[in-house]
């Protein structure tokens, strides 16, 4: 018998690298396609319409803001590789302290350090997101991702998903949904340090997962 896998074999190892859940319930159809030198762009309808193309992380997180759910507003940013190591540098070692902070807070330590990451070519979500991202994770689970990130054995090592999405609920103020999204195209590789950063959030409670477009 052959030893080679099975195109149908192959499709099932990577839906079981690739979890579906949990749901976004956006469309991952992907209209549009079009190469602007290095970079390719899809239309950011779903259905296809308008002229306005994106980057694959943008248009996954241009229609996750615009999904609607009674009592619920839609956000979310995206997550640079070096985001828990430059968290550390601004906001310090401590992640009981991060979810102590308001928006306002944080945003004052980030204008502070600005100089700083901009010598680095270092960038952070915006407060909003940030603050919605400490509270998601809560101290505890925050400091077992800044013991990972900032391993001296890891500093070669990222894998932090593209985007993070959450919606806050509108009467209690709180982030009531949230998803580490890691987005790729069509037949697009997941990297060793992406397959094995989702496994970890994952093993930490937190929902993260792979969003792949399928082209049209």
């Amino acid at each position: 018998m052959s030893s080679e896998k099975s195109p149908v074999r192959k499709r099932r190892i990577k839906d079981s690298e690739e979890q579906k859940n949990p749901a976004l319930r956006i469309s991952h159809i992907a209209y549009g396609r079009e190469r602007r030198g290095s970079r390719v762009v899809y239309l950011v309808d779903p259905a296809g319409a308008g002229e306005v193309k994106k980057v694959a992380e943008q248009v996954v997180l241009h229609r996750w803001r615009r999904r609607t759910f009674p009592g619920h507003s839609f956000a979310g940013g995206r997550l640079n590789p070096g985001l828990w190591r430059t968290a550390q540098d601004v906001f310090g070692g401590d992640p009981a302290t991060w979810v102590t902070l308001s928006e306002l807070k944080i945003q004052y330590k980030v204008d502070a350090c600005r100089e700083s990451l901009r010598e680095r070519h270092e960038t952070l979500p915006s407060a909003q997101v940030l603050r919605a991202l400490f509270e998601y994770c809560g101290p505890t689970r925050l400091q077992a991702i800044l013991a990972r990130h900032t391993d001296p054995e890891r500093l070669n090592h990222f894998g932090t998903p593209d985007l993070f999405l959450y919606a806050i609920n509108n009467e209690s103020k709180k982030v009531s949904i949230a998803r580490f999204v890691e987005v790729k195209k069509p037949e697009e590789q997941l990297s060793q340090d992406q397959k094995e950063e989702i496994r970890f959030l994952q093993s930490l409670d937190l929902h993260a997962r792979v969003l792949r477009l399928i082209e049209r």
